[in-house]
């Protein structure tokens, strides 16, 4: 199908696409200073997920993820995903803390997950010249893919994903934003 309605919502995707991309690469800047060492972000993949698809890799079981709720300018939900690998080289460099569900694990990966939601936020309200302001961090230590999912129910199960990765290209973290879509008008009836 083309025409003006499929041009609109390529174009409002396309929109949202260049947020995401401009969000991650300030929180791959972030994230590179807080571990001393270069982090690049892939271009953002826009996903959509059929309702009730079970997702695998990097949204298994194993994927921690600290969840905001994003409200002003924009909207919709974002989550910094920690796979296990990531999550383990991430708490090792900032707290060497062999058990990755003590207290201090949990609050290392909400204040990292706040600090990169933060840096993408800002980039993101800067450009659009409005006000972005995220809920307080939510930690879901193990099955991020299934919050992720919860926050879909009933949407249009589309997602903008953002890769944050190191100089071998081994992933750091996964932003993952679930925008709020534009509700679609219905079509006047005739009389």
């Amino acid at each position: 199908m083309n025409g003006p309605e499929t041009e609109g919502v390529g174009g409002e995707l396309d929109r949202l696409c260049e947020l995401a991309n401009v969000g991650a690469g300030h929180a791959a800047g972030a994230l590179a200073r807080l571990l001393g060492c270069t982090v690049r972000m892939d271009p953002p993949r826009v996903r959509v997920s059929a309702p009730g698809a079970e997702e695998g890799g990097e949204l298994g079981i194993a994927t921690s993820g600290v969840f905001f709720e994003v409200q002003g300018g924009i909207g919709g939900t974002l989550g910094v995903l920690f796979p296990h690998p990531a999550r383990a080289a991430l708490l090792e460099t900032l707290i060497g803390d062999p058990d990755p569900h003590s207290e201090d694990a949990e609050s290392a990966l909400r204040e990292v997950g706040n600090m990169l939601a933060s840096h993408a936020l800002s980039a993101v309200a800067d450009l659009i010249g409005a006000r972005v302001l995220p809920s307080l961090p939510v930690l879901a230590e193990q099955a991020a893919g299934a919050v992720l999912r919860s926050h879909q129910a009933g949407g249009e199960g589309l997602r903008i994903e953002s890769r944050l990765v190191d100089d071998a290209g081994g992933l750091r973290s996964l932003l993952v934003w679930l925008p709020e879509l534009p509700a679609r008008e219905a079509p006047a009836s005739s009389l």
